[in-house]
């Protein structure tokens, strides 16, 4: 099968703006997608591929090698959707790419085409790797990457194409689905900021209307927008249960542990009892009938509040 951009998906690059454009876009550079559309300008059509590596590569080369990562990407969602138990669809226009997806996932679902049009706005498309959900329960676009790393920079990098994707796939959120260094990530989520995305339509549709006339947009046509900065991912503790070596070391790193310590042992230890009590609060704001407004026993007292509901107190001992 033939890599690289298939003639159909060469002459679509000249129809609209494409993810691929994003971040020029976004630095306010509207001549980059001009020249490629109107001019023929494509020098710089694989932007993931470093530019010393493409300085030095034909053209042949260049779409053999930005292809490649085409046919890592059903490897790459099986993992995680095996990984996080939550469903994909895999959009390729390669039938040999949707049969090693369905062979990989006993039949999961796939798209036969990838591209997808804005509705709101035509002239903005993208070409998709998945769908699927948030851990949250949030529609998502998701991207297959192959980093080394992975870290604020790479995350920033890829916010354009994701924000441009979930635009044009109607979602308000994007996320990565990550294999780093060989090694299987947690995918990356992230809300889409609309400041952000309103700032991206209205350059897209002032980029588009230079296309439409035939009029070469003026350099540096707009100021650069920074993406917005990620959210910083979570810190993970797993502290013993005993106090050893690790321990130690733990608190000397956080010495906020030695505190958190007692508070979450008392938590176990009244956990049961806690229950138990929510659960006989709960009974008896059923059973007392409405009527009653007040009841006592011994520490007990269930009383009434003007909108009706049993406020439940005990008082405490007096030697406590």
């Amino acid at each position: 099968m033939n890599l690289g951009l298939s003639d159909q998906q060469k002459a679509e690059r000249l129809l609209r703006l494409h993810a691929g454009d994003a971040p020029a876009i976004m630095e306010g550079n509207y001549r980059k997608p001009y020249g490629r559309i109107k001019l023929g300008e494509d020098d710089d059509l694989y932007p993931s591929l470093p530019w010393f590596i493409r300085r030095n590569m034909t053209r042949e080369q260049l779409e053999f090698a930005a292809s490649k990562g085409n046919y890592t990407e059903p490897f790459n969602l099986a993992v995680t959707m095996e990984r996080t138990g939550r469903p994909i669809t895999y959009f390729s226009d390669n039938p040999l790419m949707r049969t090693i997806w369905r062979e990989l996932t006993a039949g999961g679902a796939a798209r036969q085409i990838e591209l997808v049009i804005c509705p709101q706005y035509p002239f903005m498309a993208c070409n998709l790797d998945g769908m699927t959900m948030t851990p949250q329960g949030h529609r998502s676009v998701i991207d297959a990457k192959d980093l080394s790393r992975v870290g604020e920079a790479e995350i920033l990098k890829y916010t354009p194409y994701g924000v441009w994707q979930a635009t044009c796939a109607g979602t308000d959120w994007w996320g990565l689905s990550i294999i780093s260094g060989g090694k299987w990530e947690e995918p990356y989520f992230a809300a889409v900021d609309p400041l952000y995305q309103a700032d991206m339509i209205a350059r897209a549709t002032a980029c588009w209307g230079y296309i439409e006339r035939g009029e070469e947009p003026p350099e540096d046509a707009a100021e650069p927008v920074l993406a917005p900065k990620p959210t910083p991912k979570l810190r993970t503790i797993i502290a013993p249960t005993e106090e050893d070596e690790v321990w130690a070391a733990m608190v000397r790193q956080d010495n906020w542990l030695s505190e958190a310590r007692d508070h979450i042992r008392a938590i176990v230890g009244t956990d049961a009892a806690a229950k138990v009590n929510a659960i006989h609060r709960e009974a008896m704001k059923g059973l007392v009938p409405p009527e009653v407004g007040l009841v006592e026993m011994g520490r007990y007292k269930g009383k009434r509040d003007k909108a009706g509901d049993l406020r439940q107190t005990v008082a405490k001992l007096e030697e406590e």
